[in-house]
């Protein structure tokens, strides 16, 4: 079973069906032999699990079946069952709640022929999670106990330990707003099997339970923190935050960036909330960073709006109303009518049948034909939108290789803005002079160029150097040397491929700057494309 990472556990049913997903599919790789004598099945396995990943949910649904029917015809019962419970999760994650629900029933007979425990915990806490999103919860308990009922049986004790942990955790979410006092049981039981984790064992890696420490704890500073909740204490809210920061300090490993990010967003809420404004903007800029690497758009979404009522606090209107522009402009595309969607015509069947739980789940599945189509005209629709962004940044792309052809590229070198200053003529030429030799020098790249320092070198002062560069290269200093910076590994990008496979982390030191997240953004700002999307092309146009 998947663990929920949350700031909110309301967002379970947006997020819950693709971290199953992620972290089943994670352990089925080159190294795991589904079919001894036959690595086709691995091999095909880890093509649909990297398909899903980059979100072609058909294809690698279409890769999962023909595992299935090889399996099947091999003999090999362990891949038709591991590719059938994929299946099954890629179903749940597209939201096709009654292919996923049609495929358990034969997930749960290959389990049980195998006494696969895990799978089958795995199994009914999916089910658990659909019922829930369909609004059954009376059925979805039932899931619930049944998935914790398999972890219990599962050998290995610290994977047992693991996936109680994660049911008692998802478990959460389904009792909020319900019964809060099992909200805290249910986190504290969580943390408590998870603790009895080794730290060196082969079957749950160590950066995992950190992952899942790091998540109980953020959880519980929510609980503390929640308006709504009889027991809220700021003091023990802010001690467990601190726990989850001081587990992510510590970690040595990766731990998953979603992870981390929804931390960030906690703790950006729980200082505006405390009128800690400068502090809620570090933490909600620092993860809006992290957030443009990973597209979580409904963290995006509030950490626009709390960012928004900061700047308010500290009285910069003009940032505020910024991002209230850009929260509103993403709530707008944001399309939660898919969820209002599925729920009424749900609540309808509930509301008006009385008969058992069994014959509600085919009824609401005699309409789901309806409400796909629905979808299919949204997902249309989002389709075309996307194809449209797609070829504006091509273009942008296109341009890039058109300047590099030419030998144009260079972005500071343009033409002097009507930026009038008190310097004389002379002074001008003499420090333009030098600013010359400085950018054909490759000093830019050094991480302590700062425009003081660049001054002194020049022998005059900060106030005329700042001048110079925004009257000759129309740009503040600090967008100035990143421009130099990122000119220089676009440069080395298109002329020598072989940093087309170095990390985004080398080439961000290796253009001067402090942090990847701080070059990605640069990069952007600079180009208006990516640096993966540019890497990733030039490899395409080179083969």
């Amino acid at each position: 079973m998947g663990k929920i990472s949350s700031t909110g556990f309301q967002r379970l049913s947006y997020i819950c069906i693709f971290l199953l997903f992620f972290f089943l599919s994670i352990m089925i790789n080159a190294n795991t032999i589904l079919c001894p004598g036959n690595e086709k099945v691995t091999k095909m396995m880890d093509k649909a699990i990297s398909l899903n990943s980059d979100g072609k949910s058909k294809e690698a649904i279409d890769v999962l079946q023909k595992i299935v029917n090889f399996s099947r015809s091999i003999g090999c019962e362990k891949g038709e069952l591991v590719a059938t419970k994929n299946m099954m999760l890629v179903f749940s994650q597209t939201y096709d709640y009654k292919k996923a629900l049609e495929i358990s029933d034969r997930v749960r007979d290959l389990a049980l022929n195998q006494k696969n425990y895990k799978i089958l915990s795995t199994l009914y806490g999916t089910r658990a999670t659909l019922y829930e999103n369909l609004g059954l919860n009376e059925e979805s308990l039932k899931e619930y106990k049944k998935a914790l009922k398999y972890a219990m049986l599962i050998p290995n004790a610290d994977t047992r330990y693991y996936e109680v942990s994660l049911i008692y955790y998802n478990l959460t979410p389904f009792y909020q707003g319900r019964d809060n006092g099992k909200v805290l049981y249910y986190l504290e039981k969580s943390k408590e099997e998870v603790q009895k984790v080794s730290d060196n064992n082969e079957e749950v890696s160590l950066n995992k339970k950190i992952d899942m420490l790091i998540s109980v704890n953020m959880n519980l500073g929510i609980y503390y923190r929640d308006q709504k909740n009889k027991n809220k204490d700021i003091k023990l809210s802010e001690f467990y935050f601190m726990e989850a920061l001081r587990q992510l300090d510590n970690s040595k490993g990766e731990i998953n960036p979603d992870t981390k990010i929804d931390l960030y967003q906690a703790l950006q809420e729980f200082y505006q909330e405390k009128k800690d404004y400068k502090k809620a903007i570090g933490y909600g800029e620092d993860m809006l960073v992290m957030e443009r690497s990973n597209s979580m758009p409904y963290n995006r979404r509030v950490a626009y709006m709390v960012l928004a009522k900061s700047y308010l606090g500290i009285g910069d209107s003009r940032t505020s109303k910024k991002y209230l522009d850009l929260f509103t402009k993403l709530n707008d595309s944001i399309l939660t009518i898919e969820k209002e969607a599925v729920e009424a015509p749900v609540k309808k069947i509930i509301s008006e049948n009385k008969t058992d739980g069994e014959k509600r789940i085919k009824n609401i599945i005699s309409i789901s034909s309806g409400i796909l189509m629905f979808f299919i005209v949204i997902i249309i629709g989002m389709l075309f939108y996307r194809k449209r962004s797609n070829m504006i940044v091509h273009k942008k792309y296109e341009q890039i290789i058109e300047q590099l052809k030419k030998g144009t590229i260079q972005n500071i070198r343009q033409v002097p803005s009507s930026v009038q200053n008190n310097i004389s003529s002379d002074t001008e030429r003499k420090i333009l002079s030098k600013l010359e030799e400085f950018e054909a020098s490759g000093k830019f790249l050094e991480k302590d160029v700062t425009l003081g320092f660049l001054a002194n070198q020049f022998g005059t002062n900060t106030k005329y150097l700042s001048e110079v560069i925004n009257k000759n290269r129309s740009q503040k200093f600090s967008n100035y040397i990143n421009s130099l910076r990122i000119d220089y590994i676009v440069h080395k990008l298109y002329n020598e491929p072989k940093y087309r496979e170095y990390k985004i982390s080398y080439l961000a030191e290796e253009s001067g700057f402090a942090s990847p997240q701080v070059f990605i953004m640069a990069f952007k700002k600079v180009y208006d494309v990516t640096p993966f999307y540019f890497i990733q092309n030039l490899k395409k146009d080179q083969i």
